[in-house]
């Protein structure tokens, strides 16, 4: 990936930012702050726990494809509820989208933000497991609905705001393979809409190499 702008500093400790896309957050390598571009000034909003290490085959860097359009990961947020944890992925694709690749419980799946943050719609915190939510002219079943936080970040980030505190996430499934999330945090919500993908359509490459894994192709051998 090309880097973006290389001349940005952490306005915290002085460490350069090697900014390789538009994603307006990045998280500090050296101090952990979370930073958000605005123009040619950058400015620390927060800080941010490091991601613990775990098996998944994924890394910054990671190359894929998803429906003919190539995408590297940049970013990563590490999303955690009271029975466990998932990855989501900061995926920048070369036609200029943000995407998010949620890594969770063997199951991959991308999605793309339906639209910005704002208030929630009517009827979307009274959402419980078997409603069904209409997303255009399709319906979708809630499967799930659980309290989550974000425990790390790393990398950079197309979003930075709902992420910061507890949120209510609200997974609903649609036809086929399709695939939504409301995210609620207090008054405002938004929607992440997209599909599951199976690993080998993805054609994954500078994938982590992990013992037990199959190197490039990323599979377990």
């Amino acid at each position: 990936m090309p880097t973006l702008d290389s001349r940005l500093t952490c306005p915290s400790c002085g460490a350069p930012l090697p900014w390789h896309s538009a994603a307006p957050y990045t998280v500090c390598a050296s101090c952990r702050s979370l930073l958000v571009r605005r123009d040619a000034q950058v400015e620390n909003i927060g800080r941010v726990a490091q991601v613990p290490d775990d098996f998944s085959p994924f890394q910054l860097g990671t190359v894929g494809t998803f429906e003919q359009h190539r995408f590297a990961l940049v970013g990563r947020l590490r999303k955690t509820w009271d029975d466990g944890s998932w990855n989501e992925w900061c995926a920048a694709f070369d036609d200029g989208r943000f995407g998010w690749l949620a890594e969770a419980q063997g199951d991959l799946v991308m999605t793309f933000a339906a639209g910005p943050a704002g208030v929630a719609p009517d009827g979307v915190q009274g959402l419980v497991a078997g409603s069904t939510w209409m997303i255009g002219k399709d319906p979708y079943v809630v499967t799930d609905v659980k309290q989550v936080s974000c425990s790390g970040a790393e990398g950079e980030l197309a979003r930075g705001g709902l992420d910061t505190g507890p949120m209510t996430s609200i997974d609903l499934r649609g036809p086929q393979l399709r695939f939504a999330t409301w995210e609620v945090a207090g008054a405002r919500a938004q929607l992440f809409v997209g599909r599951f993908v199976a690993f080998e359509e993805c054609r994954f490459t500078q994938l982590r190499t992990l013992e037990g894994w199959g190197g490039a192709s990323g599979r377990p051998t």
